[in-house]
């Protein structure tokens, strides 16, 4: 019964997810699924998420809508890294809003961030007191559109 509820607290974040900026050709798209195993080290949470988010060429903007569920503790912070394959820690490079969702954008500020995003080299974690160091986590990779 716990699974379905979990199931159904996704299904419902994805239909919440604000509209992210108008695809256009200078924009690419691209998605992170977040759970516990794909944290360094990986936990034992039961907390999914998934995150929109799209890439604007002419203003270097990253946007994105991040919604999750229900952390195994409070949330403490939230961040985007990088550069760091599956498995590797990284530095932070931006700061997301604390709450759930999560919507904003974030200045890409150097061609090699550009270059690790493309390459999935970015990822989004939430911490939590439970977790300090990031109870879920999920690469950002691209779509492929």
């Amino acid at each position: 019964m716990a699974g379905r509820g979990c199931r159904s607290a996704l299904a419902v974040a994805l239909l919440t997810v604000v509209a992210l900026p108008a695809r256009a050709a200078s924009t690419k798209t691209f998605i992170a699924l977040l759970n516990g195993g794909q944290e360094t080290p990986p936990t034992t949470s039961t907390a999914l998420g998934v995150a929109f988010l799209t890439f604007d060429e002419s203003t270097k903007m990253l946007c994105f809508s991040l919604s999750f569920t229900s952390l195994d503790a409070n949330e403490i912070a939230a961040h985007i890294h990088g550069p760091g394959a599956p498995g590797e820690s990284a530095a932070i490079l931006f700061a997301l809003p604390s709450g759930n969702p999560k919507n904003g954008c974030a200045q890409i500020a150097s061609g090699k961030q550009k270059k690790d995003l493309k390459k999935g080299l970015l990822y989004m974690n939430i911490h939590s007191t439970l977790d300090p160091n990031g109870e879920i986590r999920g690469q950002i990779v691209p779509t492929g559109k």
